[in-house]
């Protein structure tokens, strides 16, 4: 009697030209044509995104081009960028500026290589919804999570991305340079990312299978008899 609707992906929003990419890439000379992995979100404690910070250096050690930024604000802000610094990656290949507007995002996710979806190890967060996830889908862009649940099953099922290990942040980085490098991989995981927003999380269906189950309920309740 528990209907789960997740979140939404805004197919139309971020279904950018690529140019809106090379846009965002131009305004950064740390940037340029380097592969680019993205963070987009809350800096809270559950994001745990200090964990990046540390890809970030074991990557440096195995490819200094991979650039990593964040873009957000939270409590843990700090933090993240003192663990940067403390591994000499903050403004080398480690980059972090302030949240843009949700209109910006579909240009900053042209210009992504993969996209990340983060927690500290917490088995009860694998359920979560973050929005995310659903824009990155949304985008075509390949993505990387470091958490186990639904959304882990999707990227292996579909090849839409890849689980990495949220323990051992060498063996993450060594997964995900290989992947960003690899031009054949980036191509077909943004395809089958698309394809699992389009036929899975398009709002539009979304919100169909909520009428749906609203006038399931409301059958059953004018059949029910005191």
């Amino acid at each position: 009697r528990v209907h789960v609707i997740p979140n939404a992906a805004d197919l139309d929003l971020f279904n950018a030209p690529s140019e809106a990419g090379r846009g965002f890439r131009a305004g950064f000379d740390w940037l340029g044509n380097r592969p680019l992995v993205l963070y987009a979100g809350a800096l809270g404690r559950i994001n745990g995104v200090d964990y990046l910070a540390r890809l970030a250096a074991a990557a440096h050690a195995m490819d200094p081009e991979v650039r990593f930024l964040v873009l957000g604000k939270g409590a843990e802000l700090e933090r993240v960028s003192h663990e940067a610094r403390r591994l000499a990656v903050l403004g080398r290949s480690f980059f972090m500026l302030d949240m843009v507007p949700k209109a910006d995002m579909p240009s900053v996710l042209s210009a992504t290589t993969v996209a990340t979806s983060l927690f500290v190890d917490l088995p009860e967060m694998w359920a979560n919804s973050a929005n995310k996830f659903f824009d990155a889908l949304a985008a075509g862009r390949p993505l990387a999570i470091n958490y186990q649940g639904w959304q882990a099953d999707l990227l292996r099922e579909t090849g839409a991305g890849i689980v990495l290990d949220v323990s051992d942040p060498y063996a993450a980085a060594a997964q995900l340079v290989q992947a960003v490098r690899d031009p054949t991989w980036v191509e077909q995981a943004g395809i089958a990312a698309r394809r699992l927003a389009e036929e899975q999380f398009s709002r539009e269906a979304l919100t169909r299978q909520l009428e749906a189950v609203l006038r399931d309920a409301v059958a059953g309740c004018d059949g029910h008899q005191d």
